[in-house]
């Protein structure tokens, strides 16, 4: 696992306060996409960001999340016989036992076609397969508020190393083309997320590329943000997002092992 990945488990209680919530109605779209059946699986579940709210909407809900931290988070919101210990390459379910599976802001730190094999297997013929990719609809936009420029002139300025996200592509690497998946449907579904300053700052401590920053230039990192959004009045805002969803679906009566999987093997 790369080290930005591994940052997450250092910053765990800031990605749980700082990260954007999905809204009900984002959460309907997401499990009718997903759907065919109530067991689902969060693959690269973080801290519950979908989990919690799939299992609250009355979804059989099982979440597999490699990072101690993340999961300690996870295991609180969901129990722990749901929140199971795993990596996306390698998922610790049985082959046909859920009816689909979503992730949220994961699938760029996964093997794609290693990922897209284990939920080939995992997933029952006909189940839907939805990654989710969030963007704030004030990128590039001629209305957002003059704070949320700042920030942008911050952000472009920090050295990303080799985020995959940032440096690659955006789409689910290994799920198109893939054998025993449909071609892929991308959708967008708007929400808000309701947050205040010390949200935002958190969100940004986050941020792989803060969180491995050295410990004195991160500090000072956050200190300017906030101190920034104080000086502009800056409390709790409602910042709009877009779910950028990556839609497709197991076919029926295909083979549960992708051919590629039997000729490495």
């Amino acid at each position: 696992m790369p080290a930005l990945a591994r940052s997450f488990d250092d910053v765990a209680a800031a990605y749980e306060r700082g990260r954007p919530r999905y809204d009900q109605h984002a959460i309907d779209a997401i499990a009718a996409a997903a759907g065919g059946g109530p067991r689902l699986l969060d693959v690269g579940a973080g801290t519950g960001r979908l989990s919690g709210p799939l299992l609250q909407t009355g979804f059989d809900v099982v979440a597999v999340e490699p990072l101690d931290a993340m999961r300690a988070i996870l295991t609180r919101k969901i129990g722990s016989d749901r929140a199971l210990a795993g990596r996306a390459e390698e998922l610790p379910l049985p082959d046909a036992s859920v009816d689909g599976a979503v992730c949220s802001d994961a699938w760029h730190w996964f093997d794609g076609h290693r990922a897209a094999d284990e939920l080939a297997r995992v997933i029952k013929p006909g189940g839907g397969v939805v990654v989710c990719v969030t963007h704030p609809r004030w990128f590039g936009a001629d209305d957002a508020p003059d704070w949320w420029r700042d920030l942008g002139a911050v952000h472009a300025a920090l050295p990303k190393g080799d985020h995959p996200y940032l440096t690659g592509s955006r789409r689910p690497d290994g799920l198109e083309g893939h054998p025993t998946f449909d071609e892929i449907q991308v959708r967008d579904e708007p929400f808000v997320h309701a947050t205040d300053r010390a949200g935002i700052v958190a969100h940004w401590a986050s941020m792989s590329f803060v969180a491995t920053l050295p410990a004195g230039q991160r500090t000072e990192l956050l200190e300017e943000i906030d101190g920034m959004l104080a000086r502009r009045g800056v409390d709790e805002v409602e910042i709009p997002y877009r779910a950028e969803l990556w839609v497709t679906r197991r076919r029926p009566g295909s083979a549960q092992r992708a051919d590629r999987r039997a000729a490495a093997s």
